[in-house]
């Protein structure tokens, strides 16, 4: 089977709408024991038809090599056929967002020692174990609405191990060009949280304030902490009422009548973005969009579907969040808690309520560091009234301050 195959079968078929996109991709790994490359062809088929009672959508991934055409298609139309929904039509498509995704390093011959050679630069020092993957792609999608685009992409991972005596941090960190990695200034904030872990002790439960730091507001890796406004901005959790978010409503009580109101944007046609696109898996232009303006809740992720029963365009869905900085140089408060580093982080995405266990945190009123405790407050007024600092910070998904000030909370023992 091929995509000409493919898009035969379609179309004698009289599908109302699809999309097929697919990624010839070559993939490397090379890790302490392992080097490995991989060639692969992943193929995501999208179709929507109508009936007499609704539409019907199926999604589809495949090996292109895999089946017939017309049994793909007929399985499509069968699943499609057992889901029907509310009508909609889709909407005419859009141009594609201007993006460049592409890292000309990665444009080597042997992707296996390219990858050898960012892990070899991330173990730089010894007590460090390191693994990268590189991946190189280059993207084709159709539509039956007659768009057609194409692009390279490149994506780089690398997975740390830095050991220090009877501890250890692993970390991650991932992006479209090696260069954007930033492994130095990661490997040395590891190396300096270690150092401090030998010696800190129980922490002082009691009310504080919290200064949290990148690797603490970004844990986990994705948007972290932040994760918390794009499962706000879900259009179909809000549509059905399970989110606290409500266009043109402020994100928390008094968010929109402080000093320096919170603005988030989803960016998904940032250069080199880690979730960037020209257009998503249904076909659609990714759009730069606003989640939150100066406090006040102001867009949200639309898919076609989504986007039809609004009577809107659709935007790609929330991807890369730029949030914007502040002014906060130095954290004031009566009892100051720097947060490091994080063992766990859990955040409800219906409530907005989170609680995070510290794996390593100074307490600025001794000057000591101190290992263990637990916060749990309500991460979507916390951030919204936090105080940003100055200094940017870009990493995965996420672009926006270095570390946030939250004010009124309480360290658990």
């Amino acid at each position: 089977m091929n995509r000409s195959d493919l898009v035969r079968a379609l179309t004698d078929r009289h599908v109302a709408d699809w999309v097929l996109t697919t990624r010839d991709q070559e993939l490397a790994v090379v890790g302490p024991e392992l080097h490995r490359r991989e060639l692969r062809s992943r193929w995501s088929l999208v179709v929507h038809d109508d009936v007499s009672n609704g539409r019907g959508s199926a999604r589809l991934e495949l090996t292109g090599a895999d089946g017939n055409a017309n049994d793909v298609v007929d399985g499509a139309l069968a699943v499609a056929h057992a889901s029907i929904g509310a009508p909609w039509r889709t909407r005419p498509p859009a141009a594609p967002a201007h993006v460049d995704l592409h890292d000309p390093a990665l444009d080597v011959a042997d992707l296996v020692g390219a990858a050898a050679a960012v892990a070899r630069g991330a173990a730089m020092r010894k007590g460090i174990e390191a693994s990268a993957t590189v991946l190189r792609e280059s993207v084709n999608v159709e539509t039956h609405q007659g768009l057609k685009t194409s692009w390279i992409a490149t994506h780089v991972r690398v997975d740390l191990t830095i050991a220090n005596g009877d501890h250890s941090v692993e970390l991650s960190r991932e992006a479209r060009r090696v260069s954007d990695l930033a492994l130095d200034d990661a490997v040395a904030a590891a190396l300096a949280d270690l150092a401090a872990r030998d010696g800190a002790g129980d922490p002082a439960p009691g009310p504080c304030t919290l200064l949290v730091g990148v690797d603490a507001l970004l844990h986990g890796g994705g948007y972290g902490m932040w994760a918390v406004f794009a499962s706000q901005a879900d259009a179909i959790l809000e549509r059905e009422g399970l989110t606290r978010y409500h266009e043109g409503i402020a994100v928390a009580p008094g968010a929109d009548a402080i000093a320096d109101p919170l603005s988030i944007a989803s960016d998904g046609a940032l250069d080199h973005g880690t979730l960037s696109a020209p257009v998503g898996d249904d076909g659609d232009a990714i759009r730069k969009f606003s989640l939150v303006e100066r406090g006040v809740a102001s867009g949200l992720g639309l898919s076609p579907r989504e986007a039809a029963f609004r009577k809107r365009d659709p935007n790609g869905g929330v991807r890369n969040l730029v949030v914007s900085l502040g002014s906060l140089d130095k954290a004031d408060g009566a009892r100051v808690v720097e947060v490091r580093r994080l063992r766990s982080l859990a955040i409800d995405p219906y409530t907005g309520d989170a609680s995070f266990e510290i794996a390593l945190g100074i307490d600025h009123a001794t000057g000591k560091p101190f290992a263990g405790g637990t916060v749990r407050l309500d991460l979507i007024a916390a951030l919204a009234k936090a105080k940003r600092s100055a200094t940017p910070v870009r990493r995965g998904p996420y672009s926006g301050p270095t570390s946030v000030q939250i004010d009124d909370a309480e360290l658990l023992g």
